[in-house]
């Protein structure tokens, strides 16, 4: 067996080679909030391109954090797939710098700047030294285990859903004092402001750069908050379908022309209704993860929302309910431990409040036109026409109703009815305190993963029929595909850039 421990193991050597690739990929993403502000003349789209580069260089940095806090608090937990711990990684990470950025906010303007470049420099060192050997044999595509052995069908549509989703950016604001962006983003002023101080300090650099921070703070609600959105959903399908058919719900999703028409009505709800499929998903992963440390993430993600809007810290009632009856099979010490963990959030929660001074006021507000909304999504996408018959299914199942022809539907009950019964509370929580916590976009991700139910059927019952897999397949991409209204998206999207 080699020692790997040795000086002529060659570890050195790879720590080396390892170190040098991670710190000059780490630091030329770093110059772009540094070249970006200097580049006056340079193509809105070339600017807006680096910009989505930056973005994507900081929600790597919060996964890496996230998986820092797993490995010093020695968090191991069970997924359904790779997805799970991706997603997980990702807001644990950035709930934590929502932590560190308001202390830095705290500081002068001056110390603010340098405190941000500083803490970017030493995170790149910290990341790029191999402190453990499997670090070394790990790689970007580590992470993506899930799309490692996709066929040429699901590596379509994978194209299609990355294609859609960059072309389908709303109409950015025409407005440049930061003030006013808030309310274009939030007329109605109910994001914290712990969560703008994250967001200011997030994009410091460009905080002396009208046109770049609209840019900046656009790009963050939609790439971000909606990137987030469709791997959540992702993660939350795969709990009931399989690969194949979790990647056409996520695309039968985003190419329903709602999708647009939503965010270019309210751009906030990009932020607002991410949070209800990401509440829904922790309830069933936290269930899954088979350890009481998740708790920490729990109590997080209830911390988050009381800073999307302070009227939601009434969820962390419903949310300790349902998590204690979720795990029924766990020991009273078990969820007391995990309860424990989510007192940190529920601690950071009463904070957000007392800061935001929401106890006084009203939580009822009846939405009378929810019906209608619903209607709406409805009608717009023809995919959406299987959600009736994917519902009975889904009631079939869960009431262990026998009918011969769902003997080869594998969907696991348990965690159907989970997720039924976090919907109904959600649902009823926005009609009665008309938060909008499961609007529009909300709506859409229950249709569409009701409408996959009968294709899950019928692609179980043909399990040896491949070939005819394919073509049903290929058959419903095409359905959404053609009510896309793609060139529509073109059309907006050519707009915002000038080009």
């Amino acid at each position: 067996m080699q020692n790997t421990l040795a000086p002529d193991s060659g570890i050195i050597y790879l720590k080396s080679k390892f170190f040098i690739i991670r710190v000059l990929t780490y630091f030329s993403f770093l110059l772009i909030p540094i070249w970006v502000p200097k580049s006056i003349g340079v193509p809105s789209g070339v600017q807006a391109v680096a910009v989505a580069l930056y973005i994507l260089f900081i929600t790597s940095q919060w996964f890496f954090l996230g998986k820092e806090i797993d490995h010093r608090l020695k968090i191991y937990f069970r997924v359904n797939s790779s997805m799970d711990r991706l997603v997980y990684r990702l807001f644990l990470g950035m709930f934590f710098f929502i932590l560190y950025f308001n202390l830095l906010s705290l500081l002068p303007s001056k110390w603010i700047y340098n405190s941000f470049w500083i803490t970017w420099v030493v995170l790149g060192i910290f990341y790029s030294w191999p402190t453990r050997g499997k670090i070394i044999r790990e790689s970007v595509t580590s992470n993506f285990t899930e799309f490692r052995y996709l066929d040429s069908f699901e590596k379509t549509l994978v194209f299609l859903i990355l294609i859609l989703f960059s072309f389908s950016i709303p109409d950015l604001p025409n407005l440049k004092e930061v003030e006013a962006l808030k309310l274009f983003f939030d007329p109605n002023e109910k994001i914290s402001g712990f969560l703008w101080n994250f967001i200011k300090v997030n994009y410091y650099p460009f905080y002396k750069y009208p046109d770049l921070l609209k840019l900046a703070w656009s790009f963050h609600f939609y790439f971000i908050n909606l990137g987030l959105f469709l791997f959540c959903y992702y993660a939350l399908l795969r709990f009931f379908v399989s690969r194949r058919l979790s990647l056409l719900g996520v695309f039968a999703l985003l190419s329903s022309w709602s999708w647009t028409k939503v965010l270019v009505a309210d751009f906030g709800s990009a932020l607002f209704e991410t949070y209800s499929l990401l509440w829904v998903w922790t309830l069933l992963w936290v269930t899954r993860s088979s350890t009481y440390r998740t708790g920490l993430f729990l109590g997080l993600v209830g911390f988050y929302g009381a800073l999307i809007f302070h009227h939601w810290w009434a969820l962390w009632i419903p949310q300790l309910v349902l998590i204690y009856f979720f795990l029924d099979n766990k020991t009273l010490w078990f969820k007391k431990q995990a309860f424990r963990y989510a007192s940190f959030g529920l601690g950071l929660t009463i904070v957000a409040l007392i800061a935001k001074s929401g106890f006084s006021e009203s939580y009822f507000n009846f939405n009378s036109s929810y019906l209608e909304q619903a209607f709406t999504i409805f009608k717009r996408k023809a995919f959406y026409s299987l959600a009736p018959i994917g519902f009975l299914l889904a009631l079939a199942i869960c009431f262990n109703i026998k009918f011969k022809f769902l003997r080869d539907l594998k969907i696991d009950k348990i965690y159907l009815k989970h997720l039924l019964l976090s919907a109904i509370v959600l649902i009823v929580f926005d009609l009665v305190g008309g938060s909008g916590i499961f609007g529009s976009l909300s709506l859409m991700w229950l249709f569409a993963l009701f409408s996959l139910f009968p294709l899950e059927l019928i692609f179980q019952t043909m399990s040896r029929l491949r070939s005819s897999r394919n073509m049903i397949y290929l058959i419903y991409i095409l359905i959404c595909l053609l009510d896309s209204h793609f060139e529509g998206r073109v059309k907006i999207l050519l707009r915002s850039f000038d080009l």
